[in-house]
Formats: C-alpha cells, structure tokens, sequence
C-alpha cells in the first residue's frame, strides 16, 4: 500500500503525459471523435493497446514490438470508493512477440476480487525503455 502511495504521489509531482488520450466509448482525438473502445498506440516505444474487459472492472493492456525494449513499466492510478488507488508493474520482454496484463479497479485474493466503485480521475502511463538507451512515456486518461 505503502508503495502504491509513493508511486501516486510521484506521478502527481512529476506531472502525466501531455500525450494523455481518452479512452472511453467514444475516443475523442485531434478534434475527431471515433466509437472504439480500444485505444492503440505505437508512436514511438512499445506499441501498446489498452481496452476494457467485458464488464469494465478492468483494462486489459497488450504490449507488442517488444523486440525494441529491455524493460516496460505501467502505472495504473484512479480515485475508487473515495480513496487514491493504484497499481503498478514491470515487463523484462524475454522474446515474446506480445505480452498482456489485466489491470483490475480493485483487489483479488485467492481468486476473490473486490471491485472498487464510483472510479475518477483514472489514469495510465506507460514507460518503455529502449535497447537504444531511449526512455519514452505514453499516458492514458481513462473515462470508466
């Protein structure tokens, strides 16, 4: 918990992404607005497709073009049932061509999971490291 605060605390003073998209049903970018509910990006770093899970009590983010990286770092933050939430992870590609996560709004236990409720100011970032010596950001605004 302790490490999750810190994490938050850190993307607060550092500042997110300019970059931030809006990942919702419908995707608003340069002006245009789109019905997806899946947001790709491969701009520069991994490319990277965040969407929500059926029930939208999660994102399921998909990394690919690992071939490029030595490491990815994704930070998941939102304010759920009234308290800063969070939750945070690094990826060592290890030859894989695509690897995916679930970042759940909430907390599972022995495959048990508590959904948190009431989901503001979500956000994503997600840190790629290059071979290249590169480090890039990509950030998410995520409307739940």
């Amino acid at each position: 918990m302790r490490k999750i605060l810190v994490l938050i605390l850190l993307g607060v003073i550092l500042g997110f992404p300019s970059s931030a998209l809006a990942l919702k049903e419908r995707v608003r970018r340069g002006g245009t607005t789109t019905s997806a509910a899946t947001r790709t990006s491969s701009r520069l770093g991994v490319a990277s497709s965040v969407k929500f899970r059926s029930d939208r009590r999660a994102l399921v983010v998909t990394f690919s073009d690992l071939a490029k990286t030595s490491q990815i770092s994704y930070t998941l933050t939102y304010t759920g049932s009234g308290v800063s939430q969070g939750v945070s992870g690094t990826i060592k590609p290890a030859g894989e061509p695509s690897i995916s996560r679930e970042l759940v709004f909430g907390t599972c236990s022995a495959g048990v999971c508590r959904y948190h409720t009431g989901i503001t100011n979500a956000r994503l970032v997600i840190t790629s490291w290059l071979k290249n010596g590169r480090k890039v950001n990509k950030g998410y605004k995520i409307k739940v």
